[in-house]
């Protein structure tokens, strides 16, 4: 099986955990009754919440990624600006996940 197949079988597959952890976080959040910082605190220092919340994030950036990618090469292949692009692509997911990873240290730590 080549990376390729790979990625498709995994947008197959990731789509629907993606839509069921969307949907089981946003129904476990709206039962919220204030988003002030204190609420959003102890809803992600429950381990349930944040274990579903990194798995959505790292499940949908990578899902997004491929994505991302793939367009790029569609619209900018063999130009001067595709691997530009993509760096400035893969600078950006890494800030993301930085950022994330600080947000996600506040609640482990």
């Amino acid at each position: 099986m080549n990376l390729n197949t790979f990625k498709w079988i995994y947008q197959r597959i990731s789509t629907p955990f993606i839509i069921i952890l969307s949907l089981l976080l946003f129904l476990k959040a709206y039962k919220i009754e204030s988003y002030d910082y204190e609420n959003i605190y102890f809803f992600f220092k429950n381990k349930n919440n944040l274990f579903l919340f990194i798995i959505l994030i790292l499940l949908s950036s990578y899902h997004t990624s491929i994505e991302v990618f793939h367009s790029i090469h569609d619209y900018f292949y063999n130009s001067k600006n595709e691997n530009t692009i993509k760096y400035f692509i893969i600078i950006l997911y890494i800030l993301v996940l930085i950022s994330f990873l600080i947000f996600i240290s506040k609640f482990i730590f």
